[in-house]
């Protein structure tokens, strides 16, 4: 008889079971379960005091126990929130050495001793001759208190793992090949998936081989919640029914909409803003330490299923992005019209237990080995057991002599600080009550969104041809044929033998030009662009441009309409015979978030002269 699985995804706001079995012909998904987490009261009778994870597991268990799963073998996925990673470089590439000496270099990695943390590594590739491991660690502590739980519970825990790897070994994220530059270095193709959570999202950078790196955002579904909430005057309930229900992103694919949906739209695009600047950061990050290049997008989560968040993403990225599939290598059946997005995470814990996952937290048979050998050589061992603890009182003394000094320090620069920031003294055992004071306050709009040069990115990547690459790129304006002097002479017969047949007439092309659909193609190479005046101010932009055609204007303005965070775009007068020379205006809300869902209506940004916009 086949053996049943339950792989588990702690979330914050449900927590998702998939049920699978596994025998000789591969592994059958029998079920999918979402339970809803109820928050819970603490000692004090306030939910905020109680454990954050309680709620999660209770929910979890009665799942458990309503479907009669409780005695079978399980598999649980940490949220993001209990884990950390780090990217670790070696000076050699084998796995074996690698897994020797990684405890040593990640010493001083972490704000606890390795001895307090439950971790483990999957090895990355790297540069010829280095090797790299990703490493994930969580408190030892969680680890040990979900083992008893769900041993008094009747269930085998057989593997505790990270959500972010247990989405790497089951999901198709098979980069596409990277495009590059005839005259640059390659770059390896990768793949961003987006786990977009209720209360947090992770990007998680997979390669042809496995995972490379793990970005956790605290940015996630319950921004967009509040987001809905704060425009209609919703309660958080009534908000997150709104999202799941009517909720989406508007897009350029979408059909006719009104403008009350295109309002609600904004709302949620507004919201999301930060974490496609994550995924533009995320993709900065990759080339410069990586040199690898994201190729295409993969959503994840119960995010993923916000309405036109897919084609949303391949406009404010240029990116192919779609929803999860599972790699044909899992060999898992049963997945015929399911939405597996939302439960990716628990189907990747769950193939964990059956075979093995990729970085195990939990070490299943801890405390079982056979005792013989140390019985039979205890009179031995007692002799250097009375050695080793005599060095090693001496050693823990000169330790803690250490550890006191250094606390002190600590502390003596906690004063200091606490007295420069807060005009007094905040003592040690204060500084958890004041962060969690500070703890859900949305500090966003005290975080700039784009600085000058990411604004003006956005505006070369707006004026970049739709058709670069594909046609042969003119000459600048001006430019000769041939040189001057005496290389003029040399070099005179081959540029006479390389100049190319005469083009037709200047009116004709123009006159093919102004029929191609400007909001489709935007600006083109033939319409030769250039910037003369770029000025990116805080609240306005102004640019200064000249092109061939007038209608490379009209192409500039739909791509910058596309660009959510620009606003009130004014097109201005075109001048010139040859070379047509314009001026365009628009207003700047990309630098601050408070500048974002600020709920005022175009109206009245105008009537203050402040051109925000909404």
């Amino acid at each position: 008889m086949a053996q049943k699985y339950i792989g588990i995804d702690l979330g914050t706001h449900s927590v998702k079971l998939a049920v699978v079995t596994a025998g000789f012909r591969g592994v059958q998904l029998l079920d999918l379960i979402e339970e809803p987490v109820v928050a819970v009261a603490g000692e004090a009778g306030k939910a905020e005091d109680a454990d954050p994870y309680l709620p999660a597991l209770q929910a979890a268990l009665q799942g458990l126990r309503a479907r009669g799963l409780l005695g079978e073998s399980v598999a649980i996925a940490l949220p993001p929130g209990t884990l950390s990673y780090r990217v670790l470089t070696f000076p050699f590439a084998e796995e074996r050495r690698i897994a020797q000496t990684i405890a040593f270099e990640a010493d001083g990695q972490f704000p606890v001793p390795l001895e307090q943390l439950a971790y483990g590594h999957v090895v990355v590739p790297a540069g010829q001759g280095t090797g790299r491991a990703l490493m994930v660690a969580t408190a030892r502590e969680r680890v040990d208190q979900l083992a008893t739980i769900f041993k008094r519970a009747g269930s085998d825990l057989r593997a505790v793992t990270s959500g972010a790897m247990a989405i790497a070994q089951v999901v198709d994220a098979e980069p596409a090949p990277a495009a590059g530059a005839a005259n640059e270095a390659p770059l390896a193709p990768v793949s961003l998936v987006v786990d977009l959570g209720h209360g947090s999202t992770e990007l998680v950078i997979v390669g042809p081989k496995g995972p490379l790196a793990v970005r956790s955002l605290r940015r996630a579904g319950r921004h967009v919640t509040a987001a809905i909430a704060k425009a209609y005057g919703l309660d958080a309930a009534a908000a997150e029914v709104a999202k799941r229900s009517d909720g989406f992103v508007p897009h350029r694919g979408l059909p006719s909409v009104s403008d009350e949906q295109m309002r609600a739209g904004t709302v949620v695009a507004q919201a999301i803003e930060p974490i496609v600047r994550e995924i533009e950061h995320t993709r900065m990050w990759l080339r410069s330490t990586f040199r690898s290049e994201v190729t295409r997008l993969v959503l994840v989560g119960g995010g993923a299923r916000l309405g036109g968040l897919a084609p949303y993403l391949t406009e404010q990225t240029g990116l192919p992005c779609a929803p999860a599939r599972l790699r044909a290598a899992a060999n898992v059946r049963g997945l015929e019209g399911r939405d597996l997005s939302a439960h990716v995470v628990a189907i990747g814990a769950a193939l964990g237990a059956v075979r093995r996952p990729l970085v195990q937290l939990h070490d299943p048979h801890a405390g079982q080995a056979d005792a013989s050998w140390v019985q039979e050589r205890i009179a031995s061992l007692a002799a250097i057991g009375v050695a080793v603890m005599a060095f090693g009182a001496i050693d823990t003394i000169v330790r803690v002599k250490a550890l006191d000094a250094e606390r002190d320090a600590y502390a003596a620069e906690l004063a200091q600080v606490s007295s420069k920031v807060f005009g007094s003294e905040v003592a040690v055992g204060e500084v958890k009550k004041r962060l969690d004071e500070a703890d859900g306050q949305d500090v966003t709009s005290l975080i700039p969104q784009r600085g000058a040069l990411e604004v003006l990115s956005l505006l070369v990547q707006a004026a970049t041809p739709s058709d670069h690459g594909r046609v042969p790129v003119p000459p600048p304006p001006g430019a000769a044929a041939g040189g001057e002097g005496e290389g003029a002479a040399e070099g005179e017969g081959e540029a006479a033998a390389a100049t190319p047949p005469a083009a037709p007439a200047a009116g004709a092309d123009a006159a093919a030009a102004e029929k191609l659909e400007r909001p489709k193609v935007g600006v083109v190479t033939s319409d030769e662009m250039v910037f003369l005046n770029v000025d990116i101010r805080e609240r306005k932009i102004e640019l200064r441009l000249e092109a061939v055609r007038a209608s490379a204007q009209t192409g500039l303005f739909y791509r910058l309409k596309d660009i959510a965070c620009l606003s009130n775009i004014e097109k201005g007068k075109v001048k010139g015979e040859d070379r047509k020379t314009f001026d365009m205006s628009m207003d700047n809300n990309c630098y601050f978030a408070s500048s974002l869902g600020s709920g005022e209506s175009e109206s009245s940004a105008e009537d203050d002269g402040a051109g925000g916009g909404t």
